[in-house]
């Protein structure tokens, strides 16, 4: 493959040093932000205009889709986000006018910002203190909302002149595919949208960072005729990786995904999907994968593990925020021995500090064994739920929580069944509910020798009380299910 060489000289990233109090020049009053310029083939979005301490953000259409069930040939719609860099408190304000009606009321999610937005003459305002990734919802209506990512300011850029990196400049780029091999690394600058996928087969000490845009909307859906799955970011068989700061927007399938890997740490990587089977952050056989401060928005799971190969160990979530549109939000299975391996397991997964800011469609916590795995020690760790509005599939698969051993669709495995052992969910809160009330919740065994055991929930809190046993949890259990304990 022939080497990008820093496609455009030109920085795209303009610094400005703003003090938000003119009559106290303190250090700790100052801020520096880096605002991106967007690319010149591309016009900012005619629905909102967004802009921090004066200084007008560009402004990217992302697809999104508000159909909350199965859909072969479902057509997305959009909505807009943007992004900066930052250090120290900036003011934003947002104009929307591309909604039916002015902005009247707007939210800004998740709610543990504990930010009251001001509302004038059409005009949202607020500080954000801190980076991290924040969504507006205007006039009460999910369907209209701005998704702003602010990141820390950018540290350690690689080498635009060092012959292992793959330096993308500002602009708007098409490459059919970059491989990336031993050692090398991947630089997207901030302005940057590039129509590509990124492979990592088989290479160790990889690196894929910046804060630039792969977009995959020049692709038409994976399931569409003459078409196929292009994942963006796809890790096969390789280790020793880093993936950071990027933004993954319009997928024609999958997004994050890695294989038979290991030792993979995903950092402030944003995802936006809005197509079939977009699933999120979805890691099949691996091992030693951390994903934090991230944030995903899918039109399928969005934090997902699976065995395609073998065995997985030792997953970490933390620090995400998660906006499901169809399917689950945290997905364990239902593929858990895909590869047809003797004795596979998946074991050490730990989600913790999870904000699903909403989920539409199926389980936010679920545990689908629909192949032969022993699934155990899984750990759930403050997950809140700030809207649980699962509406399932005709009246099925809309609990909260649900764990199974059972043939599926997917199941590989027909004649074997396994096991789930030593799940702890400890500290759940919902905080609304599409009805006002709980919703139910299940687990389902298989047979006396295909058993779920030992699963502890605790510090669990919906709607504002305290849960303390099943019947206050809905929780329904089968014959085959042993030690289920709520406290």
């Amino acid at each position: 493959m022939k080497k990008v060489r820093t496609l455009q000289a030109a920085a795209v990233a303009v610094l400005f040093l703003a003090l938000l109090s003119a009559d106290v020049p303190a250090l700790a009053d100052q801020t520096l932000l880096t605002i991106y310029e967007g690319p010149k083939t591309m016009q900012s979005s005619s629905a909102a205009s967004v802009s921090v301490n004066g200084y007008e953000l560009f402004v990217y259409d992302v697809m999104v889709n508000h159909e909350h069930i199965w859909n072969a040939n479902t057509q997305p719609s959009s909505t807009p986000m943007a992004y900066f860099d930052m250090q120290g408190r900036a003011v934003v304000e947002v104009r929307m006018p591309g909604l039916p009606r002015p902005v009247e009321s707007a939210e800004v999610l998740p709610q543990s910002w504990g930010i009251t937005p001001v509302v004038e003459d059409g005009t949202v305002r607020f500080t954000v203190t801190e980076p991290g990734q924040y969504t507006v919802v205007f006039n009460g209506s999910v369907n209209q909302a701005l998704h702003l990512f602010v990141n820390p300011l950018e540290t350690d850029v690689p080498d635009p002149d060092d012959p292992d990196v793959f330096y993308i400049g500002p602009g708007e780029w098409a490459i059919d595919a970059i491989s990336l091999s031993d050692g090398q690394t991947l630089y997207l600058s901030g302005g940057a949208v590039l129509h590509s996928i990124i492979s990592v087969a088989s290479a160790k000490n990889v690196r894929i960072c910046g804060r630039g845009i792969i977009d995959g909307s020049d692709y038409p859906a994976w399931n569409q005729p003459g078409s196929y799955a292009r994942v963006p970011i796809d890790l096969n068989h390789s280790r020793d990786i880093s993936v950071e700061g990027i933004i993954v927007a319009n997928s024609n399938c999958w997004n994050v995904n890695s294989y038979s890997s290991k030792n993979v740490t995903i950092d402030n990587v944003k995802i936006i999907s809005g197509r079939q089977n977009g699933d999120g952050f979805t890691f099949q056989s691996c091992t030693n994968h951390l994903v934090t401060n991230c944030f995903a928005r899918t039109w399928d799971d969005s934090l997902v593990i699976k065995n395609y190969s073998g065995s997985t160990k030792g997953i970490t979530f933390r620090n995400i925020q998660v906006w499901t549109d169809l399917a689950q939000s945290m997905e364990i299975g239902y593929e858990t021995d895909k590869g047809l391996t003797l004795d596979p397991e998946i074991s050490e997964v730990l989600f913790e500090d999870i904000t699903v800011l909403y989920n539409f469609h199926k389980p936010v916590i679920s545990i689908h064994n629909s192949d032969d795995a022993f699934v155990h020690d899984i750990t759930y760790r403050n997950i809140v739920v700030e809207n649980a509005f699962m509406q399932g599939d005709n009246g099925f698969n809309n609990e909260l929580i649900e764990m199974t051993l059972q043939n599926s669709s997917w199941s590989t495995v027909r004649d074997e069944f396994g096991s789930i052992d030593q799940v702890l969910i400890d500290g759940l809160t919902v905080l609304n509910t599409a009805d006002g009330k709980v919703p139910r919740s299940r687990l389902s065994g298989h047979d006396e020798e295909h058993r779920i055991t030992n699963v502890t929930l605790q510090n669990v809190t919906i709607l504002g009380q305290a849960v303390t046993d099943l019947k206050q949890l809905k929780l329904s259990i089968d014959d085959y299910c042993d030690a289920i304990t709520v406290r």
